[in-house]
């Protein structure tokens, strides 16, 4: 088999990709400008790693030499495994860049390619790049499986559900301005010992021909027990909105990996500004409120259930940091503006869309017209 390679060139930046497969496909390498980034041995390794020079050759298609790369991905029909790498944190790293927001003060890392790109928090300004600081390293990421055309073609299908829905949301040009980000979020696992008491009631009800009755037994219910959680996510973005990040749950953890900086290439991602201390309460609430639903889950033979005691205690708590992906859309109309999160790996859709009054008004008076003129021809038959 010797040595196949495919190459990309991004001339303006100076920047070429390989590609290297080896001894008949069980062994593949990436370079960065003659750097090795990124290998994998036997080809159920090499799906991400093909992914990913995919969407380098799909953004620099006009420098591709014999590249197949749709070909490739149809051809290795396999699970995706972690990629070994080779090198060391600081090489792996793609070549980044500080972005910010001239509105609200945002500051996002991307990748230094990316082109003119909405600021996803506000959606009021084109996000103006600095120079990077710092290096991004979370424990885990998960990558986006849904592309941009997918995310649109979500966020339209959940549109078509919205009554009276405003033309600026339906426009391809404004829906075209969503951004792929990286959220960041603090992940915790625990242990959970819970002992609730509770006040419970069931009711009889029964009659005969003189009198109805009603039996009302009380009861004292005693739950307790242990109950394990992994992966609770605590959004670590001030910027994202809290209820939209939650509400774009759940995701998959299982196509979690190890991070690498290769999966930043055409996204942006944000950086913590929400410690993992402070975020361990919100952690706590969400873990405490479904051990009570739990538990409460037990009562449901009683009529009427009344938490009297609860006592929650946590243990071995572990929290790892993690960029999970999100589509962002921001949409003004009438001087709001509207915010629609997508889930990046799900495309599931979050958010709130408006009423075009005028248009309620129009389909208001069109119906009303056609029961007068129905009315009409009913009381013409009737009284004629």
């Amino acid at each position: 088999w010797g040595v196949t390679s495919f190459v990309v060139k991004d001339k303006e930046k100076n920047i070429a990709y390989r590609i290297e497969f080896s001894d008949g496909l069980h062994t593949i390498k990436m370079y960065r400008n003659n750097t090795e980034i990124a290998y994998g041995e036997h080809y159920r390794a090499h799906l991400q790693l093909i992914k990913y020079f995919t969407e380098i050759c799909k953004r620099n298609s006009q420098y591709y030499r014999d590249i197949e790369a749709n070909k490739m991905l149809q051809d290795i029909n396999a699970p995706v495994t972690l990629i070994t790498s080779k090198v060391s944190e600081d090489t792996i790293e793609i070549n980044l860049a500080n972005y910010s927001c001239p509105s609200c003060g945002a500051e996002i890392t991307g990748d230094d390619t990316l082109g003119s790109t909405v600021c996803p928090y506000c959606g009021q300004s084109t996000i103006v790049k600095g120079q990077f600081e710092g290096t991004l390293r979370p424990d885990y990421i998960i990558p986006f499986k849904v592309d941009k055309k997918a995310a649109m073609a979500a966020f339209e299908g959940d549109f078509k559900n919205a009554p009276f829905l405003p033309d600026e949301f339906k426009s391809k040009k404004k829906i075209e301005e969503m951004a792929g980000v990286y959220v960041p979020f603090w992940m915790f696992d625990c242990d959970c010992n819970a002992a609730i008491t509770y006040n419970a009631e069931r009711i009889t009800k029964w009659s005969d021909s003189n009198y109805n009755y009603t039996k009302t037994d009380y009861f004292k219910l005693f739950r307790a027990g242990s109950v394990g959680f992994a992966n609770i996510p605590v959004d670590g973005s001030k910027k994202a909105d809290d209820t939209y990040m939650e509400a774009v749950e759940p995701y998959n953890y299982e196509d979690a990996v190890d991070f690498n900086g290769a999966y930043l290439s055409g996204y942006l991602a944000d950086k913590y500004d929400v410690s993992a201390e402070e975020s361990i309460g919100r952690a706590n609430e969400r873990v405490q409120n479904s051990t009570v639903a739990a538990f409460n889950d037990t009562t449901g033979t009683y009529m009427a259930v009344y938490p009297e005691h609860t006592n929650i205690n946590f243990e071995n708590g572990k929290i790892r940091y993690s960029l999970l992906p999100v589509w962002m859309l921001n949409i003004k109309y009438l001087d709001k503006m509207y915010q629609f999160a997508i889930n990046g790996q799900t495309g599931k859709v979050v958010g709130q869309y408006p009423v075009d009054k005028s248009k309620k008004w129009k389909y208001f008076w069109k119906v009303a017209g056609i029961c007068y003129a129905v009315a009409a021809v009913v009381g013409y038959f009737l009284l004629g």
